[in-house]
């Protein structure tokens, strides 16, 4: 399935990228721009990302499951991910709002 269709990366590109982060330091915050560095390509729109952080969420749960980590950090490390998203959700409304104002000038 593709995810970002900028720059065709699909939903296995991602959980790959993931699961590669993963493997190198489970307890680490992973964000879409390091997805997209990580499969050499870039936001270009960065309308997918909510969708991405998603992705990372799943993943990053079923990773944590298979390995049987601890459920206290497990859900620090969800908290991460959340304000994350948090933030790119609020920058996200800051250029719709901006873009607005400029069109409507």
């Amino acid at each position: 399935m593709i995810i970002c269709s900028c720059n065709i990366v699909t939903r296995a590109d991602i959980e790959e990228a993931i699961t590669g982060f993963l493997d190198v330091d489970p307890w680490q915050l992973i964000t879409p721009g390091r997805v997209f560095h990580e499969l050499s390509q870039r936001g270009k729109c960065c309308g997918c990302f909510p969708g991405v952080i998603d992705i990372i969420v799943q993943t990053t749960q079923r990773y944590h499951a298979l390995k049987e980590s601890p459920s206290v950090q497990v859900i620090e490390l969800l908290d991460r991910i959340a304000m994350q998203r948090e933030r790119v959700d609020a920058a996200r409304q800051r250029r719709a709002a901006k873009n607005h104002w400029n069109t409507a000038a």
